[in-house]
């Protein structure tokens, strides 16, 4: 992450005066949107103009595999993933997504929250929500339990509404109108 043994990079001193600060979760998810609006400007032109909450928002609709490691839980507690979010974002320029995943089939994506545990999943829905247009719909894929219970009530709570929920074998699809 360091330039050199010696000297902190710019991120780096950043990171080091901010760290007691209230909004420094804030700031680097828009660090973090900000890299990724980068990506994706390169990867694809259809991606020329990218605000950081809708570079974050889409993102999370990409299969995990094309993704770096972590990302979810970086978007979920970016505070406690800061060093991570810092040294990706200094390196995002070497990113690269493979020709053939096509970024521009992930528009209109379900985005996919099973396997993310409760208050996560909450978190990162209402994230991806932040880089959608009101009046849009966005569906979400959920575990039973714990997850559609929690997930819609955070989405509806905060301004949104809940246009279906169907019952999968093993999970729920879950279709949000963004208020």
């Amino acid at each position: 992450m360091t330039q050199n043994r010696l000297e902190k990079s710019p991120l780096e001193k950043w990171l080091e005066a901010n760290r007691e600060c209230e909004n420094l979760g804030n700031s680097l998810l828009l660090l973090l949107g900000h890299a990724w609006g980068g990506i994706l400007r390169r990867s694809d032109s259809v991606f020329a103009v990218f605000s950081p909450e809708k570079a974050l928002s889409f993102i999370q609709r990409l299969p995990k595999s094309a993704l770096p490691e972590g990302l979810g839980n970086w978007i979920a507690q970016p505070k406690a993933y800061a060093e991570e979010i810092v040294r990706f974002c200094e390196t995002s320029r070497d990113f690269s997504f493979p020709a053939e995943l096509g970024l521009h089939r992930f528009a209109s994506a379900p985005v996919d929250l099973r396997g993310v545990a409760c208050p996560m999943g909450s978190v990162r829905a209402r994230l991806v929500l932040s880089g959608v247009n009101s009046g849009e719909e966005i569906l979400f894929l959920v575990d039973d339990g714990e997850p559609i219970e929690n997930v819609p009530r955070t989405l509806v709570e905060t301004g949104n509404r809940i246009v279906f929920r169907r019952k999968k074998e093993k999970y729920w699809e879950l279709c949000v109108w963004k208020g």
